[in-house]
């Protein structure tokens, strides 16, 4: 059965967006879920969530809507994500271009993931897996279910992560690159206008040149002496270096997740063990190569000793799932991402994690007192204290980097 596609525009005016506006948005949008659930009577509890610096790009809220339908009683759940009100552009990112994205990813690709695992009967337990998201969504408000009353969790953005959740969410990662391959022979247009058409999130001008060279200063204080004159000389043009990789047309393949990290991912943990992960958050989403996210991923979640002992594993369990995948829709890894093409071009983008390392890796290990503000702050000169876990991490990143020959 050929799916019909639909495609929506969810432009959005790069301009001020006023606190007052935001919530007569997220007002409109329960009052519309409330509709269609068929409430009668109802009450709502809304709270703000705080990440303690696990979310930088929007407000979040959890909405509770308690009552009574002619069915009986209900309840739902929701997770909401806003645009931060008044900004609308951070200097190095566009936020109206991340939501119509991340608009685009629940409300358009979920439903055609869906569909086209279903087709493929792609088995219940081996199926890439999405939140669901209400049609309510808009440009200003992105609402989802609340797994979090299902036992979902996110762990500390600072932790090392298990061998079970890195092989879990390789496997996952696996998954979602392989649909751009499916999408590519089962929907060519689409392909063409609608996936390969996602650029990367960054503004790489002046401000962004300006905003790494600043950045990177936390790396430089908090690494060994002995390497510091190697750091700097890697530093040397960084800023292009970063851009070089998002735009590098050779090793375009996929949709890239873009921010694949543990506070994207989310957890249920059964026993003490993970049972199930789901990756959420798709604000960062790129068309170009699948190695940006498995290093992205692997140098967050990870530090030297959990890198030496397993990313050998980890990259050959993320092919094998992706060749197991796509057989489901009846394509050959061999003929769109055979392993040797895999493996050299890992090897050709490896420096690119530690590129993300000195770039972004200080927000993940912002200290708890210190988050920055970054719809406040001039980006050239951010400047904030990170945790005292920072300096080993990244000091184990450097010496890996000086291992493999890139430093």
């Amino acid at each position: 059965m050929q799916m019909e596609m639909c495609t929506k525009n969810y432009e959005l005016e790069n301009k001020y967006i006023s606190p007052k506006d935001i919530s007569h948005k997220l007002d409109q949008s329960i009052d519309n879920i409330i509709e269609k659930a068929g409430f009668i009577k109802y009450n709502i509890e809304k709270k703000s969530v705080c990440t303690n610096g696990g979310n930088y790009l929007g407000l979040l809220y959890e909405i509770d809507i308690k009552g009574k339908t002619k069915a009986g009683d209900k309840e739902l759940n929701l997770f909401v994500k806003s645009v931060i009100p008044g900004e609308s552009d951070l200097q190095i990112i566009n936020v109206s271009d991340i939501y119509k994205i991340e608009l685009f990813t629940y409300k358009e690709l979920a439903k055609i993931f869906e569909e086209l695992q279903e087709e493929a009967k792609v088995p219940e337990d081996e199926r890439f897996k999405m939140v669901k998201s209400y049609d309510a969504s808009n440009r200003e408000v992105i609402i989802m279910e609340n797994v979090s009353k299902k036992g979902f969790i996110t762990g500390h953005r600072m932790d090392v992560v298990s061998l079970k959740f890195a092989e879990m969410a390789m496997k996952e990662l696996a998954k979602f690159h392989a649909f751009s391959f499916v999408l590519k022979k089962t929907h060519p247009d689409f392909f063409e206008n609608h996936i390969k058409t996602i650029k990367m999130p960054y503004h790489c001008g002046e401000q962004f040149h300006e905003f790494v060279d600043s950045i990177t200063k936390i790396a430089m204080n908090n690494i060994n002496e002995d390497v510091k004159a190697r750091v700097e000389k890697f530093c040397e043009g960084i800023a292009n270096k970063f851009e070089r990789h998002y735009n590098d047309d050779k090793v375009k393949h996929c949709l890239c997740h873009g921010d694949y990290r543990p506070n994207n991912i989310l957890m249920k943990i059964v026993d003490g063990e993970v049972s199930q992960i789901i990756p959420v958050d798709y604000q960062l989403l790129f068309y170009g190569c699948p190695i940006m996210d498995i290093l992205y991923f692997i140098i967050n979640s990870t530090d030297k000793a959990f890198r030496r002992a397993h990313m050998s594993n980890l990259k050959d369990l993320y092919h094998k799932t992706m060749t197991k995948f796509l057989k489901y829709f009846d394509i050959d890894v061999n003929s769109v991402y055979p392993r040797h093409k895999f493996e050299k071009e890992f090897k050709d983008k490896l420096d690119y994690g530690l590129i993300f390392a000195l770039i972004f890796l200080p927000f993940m290990f912002a200290s708890e007192d210190d988050i920055p503000d970054v719809t406040k702050h001039d980006m050239s000169s951010l400047s904030f204290r990170v945790d005292d876990k920072y300096k080993s991490r990244i000091q184990g990143v450097i010496e890996d980097y000086i291992e493999w020959g890139i430093l």
